[in-house]
């Protein structure tokens, strides 16, 4: 069986998967920090590649910072979301009728964090936390759905 493609392809700004708008001017640092931290956990990971292949079918992960505040300390929040890739036309309840069909998860599949100081270092030490503790809960998860389909 071919590996599980995970794609990280944030080039499309109309339809971007890695969105961190609100942490404001380190906005473009954190997305490519979300980028990288997910490519370096499926390095690790058998089952899983990053690399292009041909005929690829895995999933998209999106991610996005939902929650951010500096006073003291920087803290933020990140949702994600876990879909299906490529995108395909499907009647199932999970699509939005843009053929995204979202990839089910028990609860909201969200994490947070909170780094000392202020400024880009703060975000990216913040963004790194939440994403290196995020993707291995997704794993199994897609592992299970991969079965299926």
């Amino acid at each position: 069986m071919p590996p599980i493609f995970i794609n990280t392809d944030n080039s499309d700004k109309t339809n971007k998967i890695f969105i961190a708008n609100m942490v404001g001017a380190a906005s473009a640092e954190a997305e490519d920090k979300m980028k990288a931290m997910v490519i370096k956990a499926f390095e690790k990971v058998p089952d899983f590649t990053t690399n292009n292949i041909a005929d690829p079918k895995g999933y998209t992960l999106m991610l996005k910072v939902t929650k951010f505040a500096v006073e003291r300390e920087t803290s933020c929040t990140i949702t994600g979301e876990i879909l299906r890739y490529p995108k395909a036309a499907s009647k199932s309840k999970q699509s939005d009728g843009t053929g995204t069909e979202t990839v089910m998860f028990g609860g909201v599949w969200t994490g947070g964090a909170t780094a000392s100081g202020k400024g880009k270092s703060a975000v990216i030490d913040c963004v790194e936390a939440i994403v290196e503790s995020m993707i291995p809960k997704s794993i199994p998860v897609m592992k299970a759905d991969m079965a299926k389909r």
